[in-house]
């Protein structure tokens, strides 16, 4: 298969799925030149993309093409993460994941 390689911003919430067989996926999407790709990321890669990456990053994603030409990712990098204005007076000082809640 080929690869390709391409850079965005991340335009929708990220979503875990798992399958019957307990596998996870990663699914958002990613706006890059006034267009819209669907974003698959499959296995323990995608626990990692829910932690570093969140609602309007920049990114950059190896990839190939899926049947139902969605972009299967292969690996990532973070080239620029959003920084609210209220994320900056944390108590913490290290913003939470998004979905997560702590009890």
């Amino acid at each position: 298969m080929n690869t390709s390689i391409i850079t965005g911003k991340v335009v929708s919430d990220i979503k875990i799925i798992n399958t019957k067989n307990g596998h996870p996926f990663c699914r958002f999407t990613l706006l890059s030149n006034q267009q819209k790709f669907n974003c698959l990321i499959a296995g323990k890669k995608s626990f990692n993309f829910l932690y570093e990456v969140s609602l309007h990053t920049d990114i950059a994603i190896q990839f190939t093409n899926n049947d139902r030409n969605q972009l299967v990712v292969q690996k990532f990098k973070v080239l620029k993460t959003p920084t609210p204005f209220n994320s900056l007076f944390e108590y913490k000082g290290r913003k939470m994941p998004h979905k997560k809640v702590m009890l």
